[in-house]
């Protein structure tokens, strides 16, 4: 492919929406589309015919990802620049995607996905490559958020001085805390990524649904209140959430009378992604007065 081809292929990109460019062998930009221009505020007449790509993403001198791939970097080499935010391209052979957060975009800075695929001619020689480039600011700003909340809910169940534990969409634990250790005498590491909760409760019993795990598949109140023979019922204070009481014969020499409550925890669209059960040890035995009641 000439350098001419190499031109007018990168202009049939010109009314892309994604923004787009493309270098040469010599790392010379040929191609910088319009989109790419209002994305970073580079117009296309100041980085044409350069090597100063880097202009519109960095503060100072440094390979773009296409500078690399026409390179034939190795992986050592793209691990150094985007460390952790990188992996080969899916369907492009000895391209890759990358994303990284650029703090010159905009007033708060963009996190933009990109992916830099070579361009080869007749013969098989790389004689440019062109990136292109997303805007996935909303993405990453959810994921973030999501992070923290998930680090804050660690910090809460791993706080608190009642026994609690949290399982995911797929009822694997993903939260033990130290008081559930006590209560149950099964540790965090035996627990959490497991989804055999039931063995801290049941003991040798055949498998059978916790309530937290009742919560996630949705289960209808008279479901529960089945499973736990008339002693449950929805909780007065959370929607959607139960409150139940049972024996644990396991529980000690003599077992022990159990209080807990399980609610759904949900994604940004109210979607259930979980559940959260808290647990109260009630001690051996109830008086016979109150052997039906709730609480």
């Amino acid at each position: 492919m000439t350098d001419a081809a190499l031109t007018d292929a990168a202009r049939i990109l010109d009314g892309s929406p994604v923004p787009t460019f493309v270098i040469d062998a010599s790392k010379v930009v040929v191609y910088w589309n319009g989109a790419l221009a209002r994305m970073s505020g580079v117009p296309a007449a100041e980085v044409l015919g350069t090597q100063q790509q880097w202009r519109a993403f960095y503060p100072e001198p440094r390979p773009v990802l296409a500078d690399l791939v026409v390179e034939g970097a190795a992986r050592s080499v793209i691990e150094e620049f985007y460390r952790g935010k990188y992996r080969p391209a899916a369907h492009c052979p000895g391209g890759w995607e990358a994303e990284d957060f650029f703090p010159t975009f905009g007033r708060q800075g963009r996190w933009l996905a990109f992916s830099a695929a070579p361009i080869a001619n007749a013969q098989g020689s790389i004689v440019g490559c062109v990136e292109t480039l997303q805007d996935i600011s909303g993405r990453k700003e959810a994921e973030i958020s999501r992070r923290e909340a998930v680090r804050q809910l660690g910090e809460m169940v791993a706080g608190s001085p009642v026994a609690t534990f949290v399982v995911d969409a797929q009822c694997r634990v993903t939260h033990w805390n130290r008081a559930c250790e006590a209560l149950t005498g099964f540790s965090a590491a035996e627990m959490i990524g497991k989804s055999e909760t039931w063995r801290a409760f049941y003991r040798h019993e055949t498998r059978r649904g916790v309530l937290a795990e009742m919560i996630v598949r949705g289960a209808p109140g008279e479901e529960v209140a089945d499973r736990y023979a008339d002693r449950a019922r929805p909780s007065a204070l959370v929607a959607n959430a139960f409150e139940a009481r049972d024996f644990f014969p396991g529980f000690g020499p003599r077992g022990k009378w159990l209080h807990f409550m399980a609610a759904p925890l949900h994604d940004i669209h109210g979607k259930v992604v979980g559940a959260i059960e808290t647990l109260v040890d009630l001690g051996e035995a109830l008086p016979a007065a109150n052997s039906n009641a709730l609480l």
